[in-house]
C-alpha cells in the first residue's frame, strides 16, 4: 500500500467540545483536522432550543478562529432528546429559523454516560418528539444501549448494545417507520452484523470510533485498568473489534467516522469515579488511517472519513484536502486549558497503554 494518501478534509459525525476554557482548548484541535462536525448537545444545561444552539455555535466558531485554522470549521448543531424538548423547537430548528439549522437530535439513555441525567429512561416514551422528527426529516442519533431494565435494575454494560439491538431498536423502527436513524459508536460484533444486514443509505446508518477499532478490552485491562480508555459504550472483546474493523473497510455508504472524542479534566479521568469518554481528537484521523492501512483498505478511507457523514446530514463534503503520510510518532504532551487544566489524549506515551507509537501522521 502507499506511504501517502490525500483525501478530502474529514467530517466528524460525533464530537464533544464541552464548554468554556475546555472548549477553547480542544475545539481548535478538531478544527485543524476536520472540516466540519456534528456537535453533541450534552452540555450543562443541555441544548434543547434554537437560541441556545446558536449561542453554543458562536462559542465554537469563536474558539476556532485564527490563521492556522483559516476560519473554515463548520459546527453542525444538534438537540438533546429531553422530556422538555418541544416539537415546535424541532420544527423551527429543521427550518433553520433563528439563524441556526439543527441537523439531528441525540438520545442518551438516562444515567448511562456523561450528562445523561436529562435523557429518557425508555426512548419509546419520546413519541411526541419522534413524530415531529419524522415530519421534518430530522435524524435521531442513538446511544444504542439498554442501561436499565424494566425493573430499574442496571443491565450488564457488556450486553447493553446487544439488548438494545434485539429488543428496543426493532420496536422503535416499527413504531416510527419514517424516522432517519444513526446508531452511534457501535461497539459489538452484533452491532456490525445488524448494520451490514439492515443498514440503508440515508435511512439507517452507523458511526465507528477510532478507539473501538483500535483497541479491545485486553488492552484496557493490560497491566491494570487504563482509565484513559474508560468510555461508554465500553471497549469490547477482540472479536467485536475485528467485526467492526471488517465493517469499516467494506466501503458501505451508511458507515462513517464519528470519533466520539470526549475530553475530561485530569482530576475526573484519574479518579476513583472515572469519567466516561476517550479524548482522541489529537490523533483520531491518524488512527483511522492506521487501521485502514492495516486492513489493506486505504482506498476506502475517504468515503468513510469524508463523504458518508456529510451525505447523511445533507451537506456537501469539503473541497479542501489533507495529506497523511506513513511516519511513526508519539503523543508526548497533554492539552492544557487556559486555566491550567490538563486533558490527556488517548495513546499518550505515559498515560496511554505505555510507549504507544502511531504510524500515520497528518502532513503539515
Amino acid at each position: 500500500m502507499s506511504d501517502q494518501i490525500t483525501i478530502k478534509k474529514p467530517f466528524d459525525s460525533h464530537v464533544h467540545l464541552r464548554q468554556g476554557a475546555m472548549l477553547r482548548a480542544v475545539a481548535p484541535i478538531t478544527a485543524a483536522k476536520f472540516a466540519s462536525g456534528l456537535i453533541m448537545p450534552n452540555t450543562e444545561p443541555p441544548i434543547e432550543t434554537v437560541a441556545v444552539a446558536e449561542a453554543y455555535r458562536q462559542e465554537i466558531i469563536s474558539a476556532c478562529q485564527g490563521d492556522a485554522l483559516t476560519n473554515k470549521f463548520e459546527p453542525l448543531m444538534s438537540f438533546y432528546l429531553t422530556r422538555t424538548l418541544k416539537p415546535e423547537e424541532i420544527e423551527k430548528g429543521a427550518a433553520g429559523e433563528g439563524g441556526t439549522k439543527i441537523y439531528a437530535v441525540k438520545s442518551y439513555p438516562w444515567g448511562a454516560t456523561t450528562n445523561s441525567q436529562w435523557g429518557f429512561r425508555n426512548i419509546l416514551e419520546a413519541e411526541e418528539q419522534l413524530r415531529a422528527m419524522e415530519r421534518v426529516g430530522m435524524p435521531l442519533l442513538l446511544h444504542g444501549e439498554v442501561h436499565l431494565d424494566e425493573h430499574g435494575e442496571e443491565v450488564d454494560p457488556y450486553y447493553g448494545e446487544d439488548t438494545f439491538l434485539s429488543d428496543v431498536l426493532p420496536r422503535l423502527l416499527e413504531q416510527f417507520p419514517d424516522l432517519k436513524v444513526s446508531l452511534e459508536h457501535i461497539s459489538t460484533k452484533e452491532g456490525a452484523e445488524f448494520m451490514e444486514k439492515n443498514g440503508k443509505e440515508g435511512k439507517l446508518v452507523a458511526t465507528l470510533t477510532p478507539h473501538h477499532l483500535m483497541y479491545d478490552r485486553r488492552q484496557v485491562f493490560s497491566g491494570g485498568y487504563h482509565p484513559i480508555l474508560h468510555c461508554k459504550p465500553l471497549i469490547m472483546r477482540g472479536k467485536d473489534r475485528e467485526a467492526l474493523r471488517a465493517l469499516a473497510v467494506k466501503g458501505l455508504p451508511f458507515i462513517s467516522a464519528g470519533t466520539d472524542t470526549a475530553p475530561h479534566p485530569e482530576n475526573k479521568k484519574f479518579s476513583s469515579c472515572v469519567a466516561f469518554g476517550v479524548f482522541n481528537s489529537p490523533v483520531a484521523v491518524e488512527m483511522y488511517a492506521q487501521i485502514f492501512d492495516e486492513m489493506s483498505a486505504l482506498d476506502k478511507l475517504e468515503g468513510f472519513l469524508s463523504l458518508n457523514g456529510p451525505k447523511f446530514f445533507g451537506t456537501e463534503p469539503c473541497n479542501e484536502q489533507i495529506t497523511l503520510v506513513k511516519k511513526d510518532w508519539q503523543l508526548t504532551e497533554p492539552v492544557v486549558c487556559e486555566d491550567g487544566t490538563k486533558v490527556w489524549p488517548v495513546g499518550h506515551v505515559k498515560h496511554g497503554l505505555g510507549n504507544e507509537t502511531f504510524h500515520w501522521q497528518v502532513s503539515a
